[in-house]
């Protein structure tokens, strides 16, 4: 497996998981009451913030440095911000326990494991 595969392959997981963690997110709000939208809707965006500011330091940091692997680091910086705000924005929503983070998890790395296999071979 090349490098580029594997990056891929780390973004992949990612992006299940951001998928994963929005549909649950959106699954939350819709169950809580209507008032309630817009509140939960910014601090989701909130928490994508920090992320976000990261990435575009990277990017200027790679510009200036001129580093040749920015765009590496920012496929697998993305998702990751992406994922960790909607994660933070769940743990706010939601009782969380071991168990459901164990099966949501199981979920996650199975519908990873498929896609990175569909692109390898389909």
């Amino acid at each position: 497996m090349t490098p580029i595969a594997i990056i891929e392959a780390i973004a992949t997981v990612l992006w299940v998981y951001a998928g994963v963690g929005l549909v649950e997110w959106i699954r939350h709000v819709a169950r809580s009451e209507r008032r309630q939208h817009i509140p939960h809707t910014a601090e989701l965006l909130g928490n994508l913030v920090p992320a976000m500011i990261a990435l575009v330091v990277v990017v200027m940091a790679g510009a200036l440095i001129g580093l040749p692997s920015v765009v590496v680091i920012i496929a697998v910086l993305f998702p990751a911000g992406v994922a960790f705000g909607l994660h933070q924005s769940l743990n706010d929503l939601r009782e969380t326990s071991w168990r459901n983070e164990g099966i949501k998890l199981a979920v996650i790395l199975l519908i990873a494991a498929f896609v990175i296999w569909r692109r390898q071979f389909g």
